[in-house]
């Protein structure tokens, strides 16, 4: 099995992911446009099928191309509106497996109504969960066209604070710095986050890209770390509740 990366030189950062797995079946996710993926697969491979996060057009747009290339399905939530969407997807779906891997939709609201992440598992254990909008290296997504905050709150509670330490994080762009920048807005004493964007200024961000694991993101994530004292402090917030201050940080990033 192998993930492909692919980075978007736009001003929103997209990445798209190739995921090839060793019998030949191929899938994308979030294609930005067609271009970058079929130059990636070349002439000697096809598309099994796109798997779309949510619809926001910056993740499906490349999709009519590649499906007039490859003559692929569709994959996204059922009640996503995705033009060309061939086949919808509840939580829990299971989109390809072998006996080694499988690839699953996971249910997860907020950023939109309709949203999904994607679950690789390896073994029947979770090992790569690739996030659309709805979580990002340091940070989450916002809920501007069509989320609601107290919704994205719930999946990051419920769902995304279970996950295993060495569960990999394949977010849809890349905002590290500026949500490191966050971080230390909000949690100056955090020297982990600290020293990771000592690390990263120092890098041509349009070429070196960082895929953390879950005990990284529990570390640096400030939207992972609700009860701690120095953020509910600098909120004003102390002895709230994780979904007023879930709630109170996603308003402050949003103008951030």
């Amino acid at each position: 099995m192998r993930i492909q990366q692919i980075f978007f030189k736009n001003t929103l950062r997209n990445f798209c992911y190739v995921i090839i797995f060793d019998d030949g079946a191929i899938y994308c996710i979030d294609p930005f446009t067609a271009q970058e993926v079929r130059a990636f697969l070349g002439d000697k491979k096809s598309l099994t099928g796109i798997i779309n996060t949510h619809d926001h057009w910056d993740h499906h747009q490349g999709n009519g191309e590649l499906v007039e290339t490859f003559n692929c399905p569709v994959f996204a939530h059922v009640k996503a509106n995705i033009p060309g969407m061939t086949k919808g997807l509840l939580d829990g779906d299971v989109i390809y497996k072998n006996s080694e891997w499988s690839l699953e939709s996971l249910y997860t609201p907020g950023h939109t109504l309709s949203h999904i992440c994607l679950m690789l598992k390896k073994d029947g254990k979770p090992y790569a969960v690739f996030t659309g909008d709805c979580f990002f290296n340091a940070g989450v997504g916002n809920c501007h066209n069509g989320g609601d905050p107290e919704i994205l709150f719930a999946t990051i509670h419920d769902i995304f604070s279970t996950f295993p330490d060495e569960l990999l994080v394949y977010p849809g762009h890349d905002y590290l710095k500026r949500n490191l920048e966050f971080t230390m807005d909000i949690e100056a004493s955090n020297t982990e986050a600290e020293k990771f964007l000592a690390e990263i200024t120092l890098l041509d961000l349009n070429e070196i890209f960082f895929i953390n694991d879950m005990k990284i993101e529990r570390k640096i994530n400030t939207f992972l770390r609700l009860q701690n004292p120095a953020i509910q402090r600098k909120l004003n917030m102390s002895n709230a509740d994780d979904k007023e201050v879930f709630i109170k940080l996603r308003e402050l990033r949003n103008k951030w």
